[in-house]
């Protein structure tokens, strides 16, 4: 299990979808700065270390798993919320979303608006949980969904406080989606989580 390896390939996909945009921002005359290609980075960074960090599965633990004759589908569910009270590793799941909560807005005009936000740090978080029903010694724990949705909406809430300082900078990271866009910049925001989740995967 390499996560470099992971982290490069991501790295090289999103570098191959940052020249698709840039044709296909130039050919609809539609200008995607500097700024936004550079946070874009700082974005797919962070989702690879949260997919390492919460311990994701990978092709090569289910290998190594499988060799031993063991299942790869390990569930460990928690369904009633914080039935032992809100604990340190609580505070920790909301500080390491407010990350996704603040670059998205950072990226995308759409995600300026809290709900698509806060629906998007959830989608994010299911896929997690979901992902740990595949791990060993991991726990699918609704009172992680919870709070990680918490911290996106913690990071929305820093990222307007910053717009306020940083107006200028936030106007060149944005990108406003249209429905005239290529097909590649409406898919953008779910490509950087799919190439992410691919890259977790097959490290």
């Amino acid at each position: 299990m390499n996560p470099l390896k992971g982290l490069i390939m991501a790295i090289s996909l999103i570098t191959l979808l940052n020249i698709i945009l840039n044709k296909n921002s130039k050919s609809l005359k539609k200008e995607i700065k500097l700024q936004h290609y550079i946070f874009g980075y700082l974005f797919i960074l962070y989702l690879m270390i949260a997919l390492e960090e919460v311990g994701f599965p990978s092709l090569f633990e289910w290998r190594r798993t499988l060799r031993f004759s063991q299942t790869v589908f390990s569930p460990n569910i928690n369904s009633i919320p914080f039935k032992d009270g809100l604990e340190i590793s609580g505070i920790l799941n909301i500080i390491f979303f407010i990350p996704f909560g603040f670059l998205l807005p950072t990226l995308w005009e759409k995600y300026r608006n809290l709900w698509t936000t806060l629906f998007h740090g959830l989608f994010f978080s299911i896929i997690i949980e979901t992902g740990q029903l595949f791990v060993k010694y991991r726990a699918t724990d609704i009172d992680d969904l919870i709070l990680n949705t918490l911290g996106a909406i913690c990071g929305w809430l820093i990222f307007n406080i910053m717009k306020k300082i940083f107006h200028k900078l936030s106007s060149k990271t944005v990108v406003n989606i249209s429905s005239n866009d290529t097909l590649a910049i409406k898919l953008e925001p779910y490509l950087y989580i799919v190439i992410a989740i691919v890259c977790a995967f097959f490290k």
